[in-house]
């Protein structure tokens, strides 16, 4: 397995293993196909993807971090192909997002999720993210029950 930075090749990948679990578990919502429609303006603000591919170089995994209008920083998609759940990929991108965001210098990063999503809040508190109140105005998605910070220094 490696962990590479954003590269368009890889942009259906990543938008159609989103889309996936989040129709799985939940209904897509508007703020979903907004994000989905612009990671290049998102890239281009100073986010990155990190995609998990494997020795044929398949996408794995994926992990977003981007810039908010606000001034936070967010993990804003993080999906994994069924079959690799449990294989280490999802949270090999998590820590590559941690790493970039250190590197840029970034205090502060958010994530918003939903206590439905098992595997990924365990990930999010063993790297150290602390559960913070869920701010509504700023995290439109109905699904959102669960936010988490992570500080860097």
């Amino acid at each position: 397995m490696k962990i590479v930075p954003y590269d368009s090749k890889y942009k259906e990948d990543f938008i159609e293993m989103n889309k996936k679990w989040i129709s799985e578990m939940f209904e897509i919502e508007a703020e979903d196909i907004r994000e989905l429609k612009n990671i290049e303006p998102i890239i281009e603000r100073g986010g990155n993807i990190f995609f998990a591919l494997d020795n044929n170089d398949s996408v794995m995994a994926c992990c977003m971090i981007g810039p908010r209008e606000d001034g936070d920083w967010e993990i804003m998609k993080f999906a994994a192909k069924g079959m690799y759940t449990g294989s280490g990929a999802g949270n090999a991108c998590l820590k590559a997002c941690m790493e970039y965001a250190k590197k840029k210098g970034i205090g502060r990063v958010i994530i918003v999720s939903n206590r439905k999503c098992v595997h990924a809040l365990h990930l999010y508190r063993k790297n150290g993210f602390v559960e913070i109140p869920v701010d509504k105005e700023k995290f439109p998605f109905e699904r959102a029950d669960i936010a988490f910070e992570r500080w860097f220094e």
